[in-house]
């Protein structure tokens, strides 16, 4: 399987993509593509959303290199396992899964945990357009109030996605929201 860079996510993104609705609409060939081992659709796929998973790699991890290790897993097992997606409607909602998994999965192996105040500055200015303040304070949060902040207001996940996302219940999703939102005000307002 080739090795996957940003770079060519990049390129991938400038080509006229599907949207959403067209991308699950003609799953089934994507699908069958992904059988005859022709990624380039998959390709095309991530890289009209780039940016977006990008950021949630960049809320967990914080190193450009470690998300394209994220980009380079997913689309493996993606790749392995599409066979098992039932209902081609979820299939975003189950890639992002994948995805954060894979983030959470870099994070548990990881020996020391990069601390934000550590990385060069130049790779905090290639992760989000955040300030520094927020991007701290979302640093300081646990990881439960993290992942739901960064899926609903980076991404733009409904609530009903994220929970489906992460497996939780939608009362869990909107309680993790209020409560992180609460704790990222302390958090700014103590960095500042």
């Amino acid at each position: 399987m080739e090795i996957v860079n940003i770079d060519k996510l990049a390129r991938a993104s400038t080509a006229t993509i599907p949207n959403s609705s067209d991308i699950n609409n003609s799953f089934k060939t994507l699908k069958k593509e992904i059988e005859k081992n022709n990624l380039e659709p998959l390709y095309d796929w991530f890289g009209s959303r780039k940016d977006k998973y990008y950021k949630i790699g960049w809320a967990y991890l914080y190193h450009h290199h470690d998300v394209e290790d994220v980009f380079q897993n997913t689309i493996m097992k993606v790749y392995e396992n599409v066979n098992q997606l039932r209902e081609e409607r979820f299939f975003e909602t189950w890639v992002t899964a994948i995805f954060i998994n894979q983030c959470k999965k870099i994070l548990k192996n990881r020996e020391k945990v990069v601390a934000l105040k550590d990385l060069e500055r130049n790779e905090v200015e290639q992760g989000t357009d955040m300030n520094l303040e927020l991007k701290e304070g979302l640093y300081q949060l646990d990881s439960n109030h993290r992942e739901v902040l960064v899926l609903k207001y980076i991404t733009g996940y409904s609530q009903e996605e994220i929970a489906e996302i992460l497996s939780i219940p939608i009362g869990t999703v909107k309680s993790r929201i209020y409560r992180g939102l609460k704790l990222l005000r302390s958090n700014i307002e103590e960095v500042e």
